[in-house]
Parts: structure tokens; C-alpha cells; sequence
């Protein structure tokens, strides 16, 4: 019935300047595209030689928009210059050319690929906490763009060699955004910094509002591409663990990178959306200092305890005093004084677009910044990778500290 009701809505938006469709004769509804044929058309003729792989594939293909849009089934033998550059906690991300490409509109108006393009392919695991579902981040990713999250699905592939399915994505050229800092940080301006968070923050809130948890939102997850020379994009990217905020659980074991994660997750409570907005804070903080938070501290049952009594990371001497305020209120032990995604949006577009008093106070922050002096990483990446955490382990490490300290008590 939805379908339905979607499908007369587009017929009234048929406009002669979209050209005919070439199967109804009527007005395109999108550039080279007929929502009431197209849609049919490109979910035939191809196969994966998996049902459920074809399904997913073909439900999303008939709800496509546009025909830039549209997801494929990308044969594998199409993909050139397979190379590896990264390893998560859940598996590989490579680049490659796709010798057909990437589906574009031309100046005529007509349907276009950008052959040879360069793609990013990311290995689709199946993990406990997915439920064995390796279709799962596929489809939760796809989910969100049509909400209006900004990274770019192209579609599904498998690997002929080693049997394993890859998502077929934008590739981001300037890599996630703890690399960017690492390799940038004493050149950037707060100018930028500001124009990624605001980025960061509403893809964020496309995922909230399409109903989803990100629930493994840190720096390594955040990445960047650059279109031009002053014109970099930031993209909320790897939904591999992602939920519906309805089918949430108690869990005494949970997945993600400890220093970004919530001290109510820590602590065995549901992964939430304000417990994404704890994760920003935590990023607003990195971006302050370059640094990744608790680099110097071991991540282990310590250091959760820590964070679950209420130790933030810090920031960088001449930070202007309502950013601080703006991360800390996103680190807030209660969760229901978080903001929201759209609130923490709105406020950095604010100070983004302020000529005056607030963006005296950035150029200030920058001048900092040059002093400030450059640490190695104590950590190696792969210590920023989602890693299985006992939140049983926490929850008896913190009633250990309050026994040790209720006996000092008594003691004095």
C-alpha cells in the first residue's frame, strides 16, 4: 500500500525537462529515470547465484529513486587492482577499479558511467553480534542513504577466490578521520574541523532519524575525501554493528572500542542513540587535542572503571570554553541530559556560519595549536578496533573499588 502511495506521489512529479521514458511514454520522474519502469527493469537479467543475496539486492533496486542511485550485483571479475588498506575488528577493506563504474547523470541528461572507477570494498562478516546475518551492514547502510546519510552504497560483490561477500562502496581518499588528524592535525584550521563535525554530526543524525544505532562510533569509523582543494567531505561510515533503537538487549558481553564506548554500555545497558552522541563528545575531544582519547592508559577493566565514575578525555589548552562544554555535555554520565543529534548539529552549524565574536575565539584556538607539542601515539591502530568487552568484568572491577573504598571509609 506504502509502495503504492509512493509510487502515485512521484507520478505527479513527472517533469518534461527528465526526458520520456522509453517503455510508458510518459514524463521521466528523475533525470533519465521513470520510478514506474525502471525500477522492474534493472531487477532483472542478473543474478548472484544466492537467493537471499538476490532478494536484498532486488528489494532495494525497486525502491530506487534515481538512477545514479540504484544498487547492482557487481561481478567480481569487473573489480582490477584489488589492494588491502585496512583491517577492522570484523574484517578488510580494500581499494579497486571497477572497470563499468560508477553510475552518473551527464550534461544531456543522460544515463553515464564514470568508468574505471576507483571503489572501496569491505569484507561482510557474520559475528555473534549480528546474529549471523552477513547482509546485515549491507542493508542497514542502504537503509540510512535513503534517509540521507551521504556515503555512497554501488553494491554487492563476491570474492571468486575466497567465497566472501564485499560491499562495494565510495572510496574515501583521505582515509578515516584519526589518520587525517594524525597526518594534518598542526595545519588544520578550526575552520575545517568545525565543517567535519558538522558533517559528522548530521549523517548521525540521518542514521537516528532513519531509527538506527551506530553503536561502534569512534575516528576510525569517520572518513574523508577530498573533491577539491578547500573542500573536504567527512562520512559516517561502517554500520557493521548497527541495531534498530527498538531491538535492543542487555548484554554482558559487547563489541566496540573502549574509550569511545558509554559508561551505561559499559556497564551492561543498551547501546541507545544518546550513547552514539556519548561517542561525538568523545570525538569533539580528539579533534581538540589530535590525540586518541586514553592514549596513554591501558584499555582494560581499569580504565572502564574509570570512565564509569566519570573521567573524560581532554582538551587542548585555548579550546574555546562552549565547545568544551558542548563535548562534555555529549559525555554526560546521564544519558537523558544528552543532546540530540539534530541539537548537536544545529549548534556547530551555528558557530560554522558565525562571522564575529565565535569565530574570534576559533582563529584564537589556532594560533594554540602550532605551540602544542607533537606525541607519538602510545597505541597502535589496531588497539582502535572493536574488540569484545565484559561488561561483567566492569561491573565486578567497580563494586571491588567501592568495597575497597567503603573499607578506607570505615577505616578513618
Amino acid at each position: 500500500f506504502f509502495y503504492f502511495i509512493y509510487i502515485i506521489f512521484h507520478d505527479i512529479r513527472r517533469n518534461s525537462k527528465h526526458g520520456k521514458c522509453e517503455n510508458c511514454n510518459e514524463n521521466n520522474t528523475q533525470p533519465a529515470w521513470c520510478l514506474t519502469c525502471d525500477p522492474d527493469i534493472i531487477a532483472q537479467g542478473w543474478t548472484s547465484r544466492n537467493k537471499d543475496v538476490d532478494d536484498c539486492i532486488r528489494k532495494f533496486q525497486l525502491r530506487a529513486n534515481k538512477y545514479e542511485d540504484a544498487i547492482e550485483w557487481i561481478p567480481f571479475d569487473g573489480l582490477f587492482d584489488v589492494k588491502e588498506i585496512g583491517k577492522g575488528g570484523f574484517g578488510s577493506v580494500y581499494s579497486a577499479t571497477w572497470l563499468d563504474g560508477i553510475r552518473n547523470i551527464d550534461h544531456n541528461k543522460n544515463r553515464a558511467r564514470e568508468t574505471s572507477s576507483t571503489v572501496a570494498l569491505k569484507t561482510l562478516s557474520s559475528t555473534k553480534e549480528n546474529n549471523f546475518d552477513f547482509l546485515k551492514e549491507f542493508k542497514n547502510h542502504v537503509q540510512c542513504i535513503n534517509w540521507g546519510s551521504k556515503l555512497k552504497i554501488y553494491g554487492l560483490t563476491q570474492n571468486t577466490e575466497t567465497n566472501e561477500y564485499l560491499m562495494v562502496l565510495q572510496y574515501a581518499d583521505k582515509g578515516n578521520l584519526h589518520k587525517f588528524l594524525k597526518t594534518s592535525f598542526r595545519e588544520l584550521k578550526w575552520e575545517l574541523k568545525l565543517k567535519q563535525l558538522k558533517e559528522i554530526s548530521y549523517d548521525l543524525y540521518q542514521i537516528h532519524r532513519a531509527g538506527y544505532v551506530h553503536a561502534d562510533f569512534h575516528s576510525g569509523n569517520i572518513l574523508q575525501n577530498q573533491y577539491s582543494e578547500k573542500n573536504i567531505q567527512s562520512y559516517v561510515a561502517d554500520l557493521g554493528l548497527s541495531k534498530k533503537k527498538d531491538e535492543q538487549k542487555l548484554n554482558d558481553e559487547i563489541y566496540g572500542v573502549m574509550p569511545y564506548v558509554a559508561p551505561e554500555v559499559l556497564l551492561g545497558g543498551k547501546f541507545t542513540q544518546a550513547a552514539d552522541i556519548y561517542s561525538f563528545g568523545v570525538i569533539m575531544a580528539e579533534m581538540s587535542t589530535g590525540k586518541r582519547p586514553f592514549d596513554e592508559q591501558e584499555f582494560g577493566a581499569k580504565l572502564a572503571v574509570r570512565i564509569c565514575k566519570g573521567e573524560r578525555p581532554e582538551f587542548a589548552p585555548g579550546t574555546p570554553e562552549f565547545y568544551v562544554e558542548l563535548a562534555k555535555k555529549c559525555m554526560d554520565s546521564d544519558p537523558q541530559k544528552r543532546p540530540s543529534a539534530w541539537d548537536v548539529y544545529y549548534k556547530i552549524s551555528v558557530w560554522f556560519e558565525d562571522k564575529n565574536k565565535i569565530r574570534g575565539q576559533f582563529l584564537d584556538a589556532d594560533k594554540v595549536i602550532k605551540t602544542l607539542p607533537i606525541n607519538s601515539p602510545s597505541h597502535p591502530d589496531h588497539m582502535y578496533t572493536s574488540k569484545l568487552i565484559s561488561t561483567k568484568l566492569i561491573l565486578n572491577a567497580i563494586k571491588e573499588v567501592d568495597s575497597t573504598q567503603i573499607k578506607l571509609d570505615i577505616s578513618k
